[in-house]
C-alpha cells in the first residue's frame, strides 16, 4: 500500500537515512510507484513516500512559497471549492490540480488537518515554528503506525517498515 515512512530522530544523519531508504523500499510493492524522501537535518525528520504514478499523492513533497513549511501527503482529501477559491484569493499559488493547495490549508486554517476531508495520513514540518504533525484522517481510514524508541520516533504506513529497521519488535513482549 502507498503510504508515508520515516523517523524523527538526533542519530547521525548516516544511519538515519540507511534506516529511512529501508523502509521506503519495504512498502514500494510495485516499480511502477513513485517514491522518494525528504530529510530536515536541522529538525531531524526524515520522511519517505510511495505513491501509484498519476495518484493525488503523486507530487510529493509540497512546500509553500517561502520554503519554511513541508508537507509529505498520502491519499485523498476533497476539499470544497470554496476553500480553494478562498486560498487563491489570499495570493496563494498552487498547480490547479493535485495536493498542492494542502500546504496552504494548513498556513490559513488553524484547525488544520481536522478541516480536511478524505482518506489519508501525512507529515508537516514548519521550520519557522520548529514544529512537526504526523496526522491521519479523523476515523483512521488510512492508517499511521508508531513506534516510540529511545533514540527516534517511527511511523509507518505498513508496520513491516518499522520492523525493518526496528528488529527487536518482531517477537511479542510478555
Amino acid at each position: 500500500m502507498p503510504g508515508i515512512v520515516g523517523l524523527i530522530t538526533r542519530i547521525p544523519r548516516e544511519i538515519a537515512e540507511r534506516q529511512l531508504l529501508r523502509m521506503v523500499e519495504s512498502i514500494r510493492h510495485e516499480h511502477s510507484y513513485v517514491s522518494g524522501t525528504l530529510i530536515d537535518e536541522v529538525l531531524g525528520v526524515y520522511v519517505g513516500w510511495t505513491a501509484r504514478k498519476g495518484s493525488f499523492s503523486e507530487g510529493m513533497p509540497l512546500h509553500n512559497e517561502g520554503q519554511d513549511t513541508s508537507l509529505v501527503f498520502s491519499g485523498e482529501e476533497f476539499s470544497d471549492p470554496e476553500t480553494i477559491r478562498r486560498l487563491k484569493n489570499r495570493g496563494h499559488t498552487f498547480a490547479a490540480n493535485g495536493p498542492s493547495y494542502l500546504i496552504h490549508v494548513y498556513e490559513d486554517d488553524p484547525a488544520f488537518p481536522a478541516s480536511l476531508n478524505g482518506r489519508f495520513h501525512g507529515l508537516l514540518f514548519d521550520r519557522k515554528r520548529q514544529t512537526t504533525m504526523l496526522f491521519n484522517d479523523r476515523y483512521g481510514m488510512q492508517r499511521i503506525y508508531y513506534h516510540v524508541a529511545k533514540d527516534a520516533f517511527y511511523f509507518a504506513a505498513e508496520a513491516k517498515a518499522i520492523l525493518k529497521v526496528c528488529p527487536e519488535l518482531r517477537s511479542a513482549d510478555p
